[in-house]
């Protein structure tokens, strides 16, 4: 009932534009809700906080046949200072950048997915966010808006093939 009454809000106030679901964590995707949600959604969304997407536990999309984005996913590293991490961490920041490519690939290569959004742009303060403390390397850029490396390079690189991975893998 929830998904239905969210969606015919949406399309009420905003016609022109797509339901995105509840943006389900991994722990909080049961069958029954996730079957729910997709008769009234119009892409399923998910926030993904692991190594990437494996096969196995993403099969339920076949059976719901609906488009889905990962709303959101990071990886963090200590070697800049930070106390944390993040949820999944790697050793340094070359490690995070070959990690956010292995991730971007999973989700290429799962047909129902049409995208993920890297969460987020810049670190958390050292200090912590004001109103839950965390404090996190989890950016493209430093505090101090400085890019890391490892990141942007492999940004640059798997962006730069993505439509045409994926465009190729339809036409086979």
């Amino acid at each position: 009932e929830y998904f239905r009454i969210v969606a015919k809000a949406v399309k009420s106030e905003l016609p022109n534009h797509l339901y995105l679901g509840a943006r389900f964590a991994d722990w909080g995707m049961t069958p029954q809700v996730i079957r729910a949600c997709a008769k009234h959604a119009d892409v399923m969304s998910y926030n993904y906080y692991k190594e990437g997407l494996h096969p196995e536990p993403w099969k339920f999309l076949e059976e719901i046949d609906k488009p889905s984005i990962i709303g959101e996913f990071c990886f963090g590293a200590r070697d800049t200072g930070f106390y944390h991490p993040g949820l999944v961490s790697a050793e340094n920041q070359d490690e995070r950048g070959e990690m956010y490519e292995r991730y971007v690939q999973s989700v290429i290569d799962n047909p129902y997915f049409v995208g993920c959004h890297y969460f987020q742009y810049i670190d958390s303060p050292i200090t912590g966010r004001s109103f839950d403390g965390e404090n996190y390397n989890i950016g493209f850029v430093s505090v101090t808006d400085v890019p890391y490396g490892g990141m942007v390079n492999s940004a640059k690189t798997i962006n730069s093939s993505l439509y045409q991975q994926r465009f190729n893998s339809q036409a086979k």
